[in-house]
């Protein structure tokens, strides 16, 4: 994450989400004692009011009194601020984990994109750890390679098939394969005949 500057932030989202956790279990203690509900309505410290008669004078019952009402519109004020802080650190997470995996997952498509399996869809290849993005790879596979006799022996059937395969395709489906196997038929047939 950067500023406009282009300057690293190093935001941390894991520091985001502890700090909204933080201040979600503080606002919680606070609700426990009973201030937060005082201070989220405005009242608590005006119940400390004292009479002029208490005090022995009204312009200090005055001004105490501008106090008290002072102080809880900047309690209120407070928790308003702190619980909105919590959400929006708890948003900025979350959308900080958001670009951070679709640029992963960016990252991940380049990379198979380039030397990767073609048949994958950026859905499956964002799915996948970094070790599995690198490991399927025709240099990784080549590395890797089940070379024992067993794997070449099967490998040597399989060639074979195939080979007998594409050889009864091309008889099948060449005009000179199929007219010298229809002359080699004529000929067979003749030759057999004429004894």
């Amino acid at each position: 994450m950067s500023d406009r500057g282009g300057k690293d932030l190093g935001v941390d989202p894991e520091a985001l989400k502890e700090t909204a956790e933080g201040l979600t279990k503080v606002l919680a203690e606070l609700k426990k004692l009973g201030i937060v509900e005082t201070a989220e309505l405005g009242r608590g410290f005006s119940q400390i009011e004292l009479t002029g008669m208490t005090l022995g004078h009204s312009g200090l019952t005055s001004a105490l009194k501008t106090f008290g009402d002072r102080w809880e519109w900047g309690v209120r004020a407070l928790v308003h601020d702190g619980n909105q802080f919590a959400l929006r650190l708890h948003l900025a997470a979350g959308s900080f984990y958001e670009e951070d995996k679709y640029i992963e997952g960016k990252f991940k498509n380049v990379v198979t994109a380039a030397m990767g399996n073609p048949d994958l869809t950026d859905d499956q290849v964002s799915k996948e750890s970094w070790d599995q993005v690198w490991g399927d790879n025709p240099i990784s596979q080549v590395q890797h390679a089940d070379y024992s006799t067993h794997s070449l022996l099967k490998a040597q059937t399989d060639s074979e098939k195939v080979w007998k395969a594409e050889g009864k395709d091309w008889l099948q489906s060449n005009p000179v394969a199929r007219t010298m196997r229809t002359l080699n038929e004529l000929t067979s047939d003749d030759s057999s005949g004429s004894k």
